[in-house]
């Protein structure tokens, strides 16, 4: 089971892997960094995030986890993409790089807050 670490500079250390963390990163959008991409190690999140906000969104997101997005040049890189509806190369992508068991149980796993500096 994957023990989560949250961090008040906005990090989730999850050590899940990419694909377990871009699943529920798409899921935790209340919470999550727009602009920070899901690494194989942390999921970035807002630098304001309180405890009680972390819980409910947890809560919510284990309950509807959904399929990353996916990044405009991966469907760019793709075999045939010119030949390729949109939507069905996102859906496609998407699915590939969802990993909705890993998800669940880095969402499922224990949390510590931890307040750097204090």
């Amino acid at each position: 089971m994957c023990k989560l670490k949250l961090l008040v500079t906005g990090l989730v250390w999850t050590w899940a892997g990419y694909r377990a963390n871009a699943t529920p990163a798409a899921a935790l959008t209340t919470i999550a960094n727009p602009l920070q991409r899901p690494t194989d190690t942390c999921i970035r999140l807002r630098e304001d995030v309180a405890p009680a906000e972390w819980r409910k969104a947890i809560a919510e997101a284990t309950d509807q986890l959904c399929l990353p997005t996916v990044d405009a040049r991966a469907l760019n890189g793709l075999k045939f993409s010119a030949a390729l509806p949109t939507r069905l190369a996102e859906a496609t992508l998407a699915a590939r790089l969802a990993d909705l068991d890993g998800a669940a149980a880095a969402l499922r796993g224990r949390t510590r807050f931890t307040i750097l500096g204090q």
